[in-house]
């Protein structure tokens, strides 16, 4: 195996992974979390609420910062070889799109800004709305991907 195929099959593990941990944590947060915090007292639930979501912040934005780098990295290793170019960028475009909402909704919920407080309230509705944004990334990738084998 050369050296620029280990580094591309690397930075393809580590995109898929650290891609799935964001979005498996968002998937847990919204169906299994949102749902069972009504079972705590109000001012438990508002503390156990910034632990858990200061503590998968920085899970959440790590990915974020290897799946940027790694993504790169493929970019440039991959997009000379790709015959069909606009194809692959117009998919690529769908995943943008889906990164760009995912990535502004993630970072408004955690600004901890009074005036972002309502969206804050609303967390299991952006949730939602980020996984929604996630499947797009999903979908995108998975079209890049048919785009790069033809």
């Amino acid at each position: 195996m050369t050296t620029v195929a280990l580094i591309s099959f690397v930075c393809h593990v580590l995109h898929i992974a650290s891609t799935c941990t964001s979005l498996g944590g968002l998937f847990y947060a919204r169906m299994v979390l949102w749902p069972t915090l009504d079972t705590l007292a109000p001012d438990v639930r508002e503390q156990f609420l910034a632990q858990a979501i200061r503590r998968f912040a920085v899970i959440k934005w790590t990915g974020v910062a290897v799946v940027a780098i790694t993504g790169i990295v493929q970019w440039v290793l991959i997009f000379p070889h790709i015959i069909n170019q606009m194809h692959y960028i117009l998919f690529f475009g769908i995943k943008m799109i889906g990164a760009v909402g995912l990535f502004s909704i993630t970072f408004l919920l955690a600004m901890p800004t009074e005036t972002l407080r309502q969206m804050r309230m609303q967390r299991a509705f952006w949730a939602g709305l980020n996984i929604i944004c996630g499947l797009t990334i999903l979908v995108g990738a998975a079209l890049m991907h048919s785009a790069a084998r033809r």
